[in-house]
């Protein structure tokens, strides 16, 4: 009995042994420096993480002069449990700016999901994302300020093309009285012209609307910046939205419709749709937006 317990304690030391090895290649510093149990390292580890997290907010709230508030154990719970697993130094920094934004009594963030959206990233994921974000602010910034200056110009280009307008209905009214004397094609000119500036008011409309429209657009995300697999992971994490656009070649189909003489015939052109292919491209999705702005370090 004796020797199979000897036999079975050194097969266990050694089993231990061995996992103790391998766990001290995963993890630093090594459980022998620490003196601790697996878990405890672990354990430990996880908590040097937390409180580097914490600390590092901290100094992001002194920075900004942030008044923390208080958020839901909802949010809090899984943000510091998520974070103490992070071992890149520039994604533990993301970690402390989210918990500093949504600790932020002037900002209205507080969304359970987004400590589980970080949790899933890789560094390769995060980053080329980001700076597509960043590209959208600025892109986005820029616009409004082409928008508003915009909207001044408009304003001074349609009173002068509605003054036009005025002076042009004055001079066709005096015109119109001497229609028997032969105005009659200078008051055509002149209603040509009153057409061409109600045009230009309506460009002007038309040009307004597409600035807007071009301020809201989403950003398109280039699918060489990630490998497949990260593609698929930032589409079913809801940061990323995959659009199909179908459209239809068309081909000219001829018909006969009348036979002149044996051998002539005369043919109508019918234009069939027949060929259907798509275009894939990716947008950042609101909820992106969203979340890399809780990402993003106050100004």
């Amino acid at each position: 009995m004796d020797n199979n317990f000897d036999i079975k304690s050194t097969t266990i030391e050694k089993g231990l042994e061995i996992a103790k090895s391998f766990v001290d290649k995963l993890v630093m510093p090594t459980i022998e420096e620490t003196g601790l149990l697996v878990k405890d390292h672990i354990t430990m580890w996880r908590f040097k993480n937390q409180i580097k997290m914490l600390n590092r907010a901290k100094e992001y709230c002194e920075k900004h002069n942030i008044e923390p508030k208080k958020i839901s154990l909802k949010v809090l719970s899984p943000l510091l449990d998520y974070s103490s697993l992070e071992e890149d130094d520039e994604m533990q920094d993301k970690w402390s700016i989210l918990l500093t934004n949504l600790i932020d009594s002037e900002q209205n963030i507080e969304n359970h999901v987004f400590p589980y959206i970080l949790s899933q990233l890789s560094k390769d994921e995060f980053f080329p994302l980001e700076i597509i974000f960043n590209n959208c602010v600025i892109r986005r910034e820029n616009l409004k300020v082409e928008l508003n200056n915009f909207i001044i110009e408009k304003k001074i280009r349609e009173e002068d093309y509605k003054k036009q307008i005025d002076l042009i209905k004055e001079e066709i009214s005096e015109k119109e009285n001497e229609i028997q004397k032969g105005w009659n094609n200078e008051v055509w000119k002149l209603n040509q012209k009153i057409r061409e500036l109600e045009r230009e008011i309506i460009n002007l409309e038309s040009e307004e609307i597409k600035i807007k429209h071009s301020i809201i657009r989403p950003e398109i995300v280039s699918d060489e910046l990630f490998k497949n697999y990260e593609l698929s992971n930032l589409i079913r994490l809801g940061l990323v939205k995959e659009i199909k656009d179908f459209y239809a070649e068309s081909q000219t189909l001829e018909i006969p419709i009348s036979y002149e003489h044996e051998y002539s015939t005369t043919y109508t052109n019918v234009d069939l749709d027949i060929d259907v292919d798509s275009v894939t491209e990716y947008i950042l999705t609101e909820l992106g937006e969203l979340f890399f702005k809780a990402c993003k370090e106050k100004n």
